[in-house]
């Protein structure tokens, strides 16, 4: 399911911001829209966080498969720059109810000692996605139009969908982990974010990971729309340039949760930080493509490198009751920096060309290094 949803979602990724332009918005509108996704998940991730905890994991992960259907449709029938405003809503809802809730149930499922790997196997099936996710759209944006991207991509969910049907209706049935963690403390929501929040560890890997997604924000909403109109590229083409950013990402993944049980999680974390740093500043140097092919592999490795690390290191800071919150917390990090890059690359774009928006929030990149530096790794999980 997990491949299923985030490959319909990287399906979308090179072509949502050509096709916002293609109904006549402008830069600003584009971040503005851009960053009405991650802005809405913002408001919707701790309820949908709270509903996982109180019906279960797979009623919400499932309920994310039905608005992801929806908003494919709705995009393909909408009609002008107006209505993408509430499509994006309806499509945020997909994005926000569907990774807490399975990245909860992949935590749930990790061995002690293997969070590492659990994470790195799950994300494997991410880093998948991103691969083919844009190849697909490269290769039906090589006859047709974005129309018939957003009905194929439709397919998906459903397929999601009838596959849960079928097989996992016994899911809706299980017991949460919570319920027999529930006597050892409160799961309310506040109680519950306060000891997670409250971590020093915590505060600097959120910190951290909020200058990555500034710059992956600010990526995202113009590189697209700088590819096609100054680097003139085809659409296939920009397509392309992201499924070479999936292939790495998705090889990376597992080796990555792996090295991070043996060696500690900041060592692949310094990693990250300074290759991708290294890789959006010379992106925004070069326009041969195939030098932006293997620039923006090299990000998708820098990318894949963090993930497991990242979502094992939040998990080693808390207790088993408050893992549905701090997988919460992990997507809502990344909302709030990917709302805030869209926005920001937006606005700038009206006074900057995109090269040197690529520039300055790829510095950020260094900054959330730093923070990476002075996690200290918890021992409970060095004795495992």
């Amino acid at each position: 399911m997990t491949f299923l949803f985030f490959t319909g979602y990287n399906m979308l990724t090179p072509i949502l911001p050509l096709y916002i332009t293609s109904l006549g918005a402008s830069r600003l509108e584009l971040g503005l829209i851009m960053a009405t996704l991650p802005a809405t998940s913002i408001i919707a991730r701790l309820p949908f966080g709270a509903l996982s905890n109180k019906m279960g994991r797979w009623p919400v992960a499932v309920s994310a498969l039905i608005f992801q259907s929806l908003a494919y449709l709705f995009f393909y029938v909408a009609s002008s720059v107006v209505w993408l405003y509430p499509v994006t809503v309806v499509y945020a809802l997909a994005v926000s109810s569907f990774g807490p809730g399975a990245i909860a149930i992949a935590l749930d499922a990790a061995p002690l000692g293997r969070k590492g790997t659990v994470m790195g196997r799950f994300y494997a099936s991410i880093g998948a996605a991103m691969i083919v996710g844009p190849l697909v759209t490269s290769l039906l944006t090589l006859r047709f139009a974005f129309q018939l991207v957003f009905i194929f991509a439709l397919t998906l969910p459903s397929i999601g969908l009838v596959v849960f049907l079928l097989s996992g209706l016994s899911l809706l049935r299980r017991p949460l982990l919570t319920d027999t963690v529930r006597g050892r403390g409160s799961n309310s929501v506040f109680p519950s974010l306060k000891r997670i929040l409250l971590q020093r560890n915590i505060i600097l890997l959120s910190a951290s990971s909020i200058t990555f997604f500034i710059a992956l924000g600010a990526f995202e909403t113009m590189f697209p729309v700088y590819a096609k109109q100054d680097l003139a590229l085809e659409t296939f083409q920009v397509s392309l340039l992201f499924t070479a950013r999936g292939i790495p990402n998705a090889l990376a993944r597992i080796p990555a949760g792996v090295l991070s049980d043996k060696v500690g999680r900041r060592i692949p974390l310094v990693f990250s930080y300074a290759v991708t740093f290294l890789a959006l500043l010379l992106v925004s140097l070069v326009s041969d493509l195939y030098l932006l092919m293997f620039l923006i592999g090299l990000y998708g490795l820098a990318w894949g490198a963090r993930t497991a690390p990242t979502a094992a290191l939040y998990s080693d800071n808390v207790s088993s009751r408050d893992t549905g919150w701090v997988s919460t917390v992990i997507w809502l990090t990344s909302d709030v920096a990917v709302a805030l890059g869209s926005g920001l690359a937006g606005a700038l774009a009206m006074m900057l060309p995109t090269p040197q928006i690529l520039r300055a929030t790829s510095l950020l990149v260094i900054v959330g290094l730093l923070g990476i530096l002075f996690i200290s790794e918890p021992q409970t999980r060095k004795s495992r």
